[in-house]
């Protein structure tokens, strides 16, 4: 994991996932797309997966100009938010 700085590790601290909302499962068995409400602020099309080394979830990307991916929101989600999202996606699935 790569250093965080104060300021850093104060904004996860602050995170809190208010809401959660399924859209749905993916074709892909490891995949579930989902709307994630996070201190009132809604970001619609995050995915959540399953993979090989460990869960994470990936925000809603746009390709640019130069062929590469980038982010359109992102929150700076702990091991215990990743992990919460997965409790609660067992409860709704």
């Amino acid at each position: 994991m790569a250093r965080q700085n104060k300021e850093t590790r104060n904004n996860q601290e602050q995170v809190q996932i208010t809401s959660l909302r399924v859209m749905r499962a993916s074709e892909y068995k490891d995949t579930t797309f989902l709307d994630l409400e996070v201190n009132g602020v809604k970001i619609y099309g995050c995915r959540f997966i399953n993979g090989k080394n460990g869960n994470f979830v990936a925000f809603p990307s746009q390709k640019g100009k130069d062929g590469q991916y980038y982010n359109i929101a992102y929150v700076p989600l702990t091991d215990e938010h990743v992990n919460q999202i997965d409790e609660q996606l067992d409860e709704l699935l």
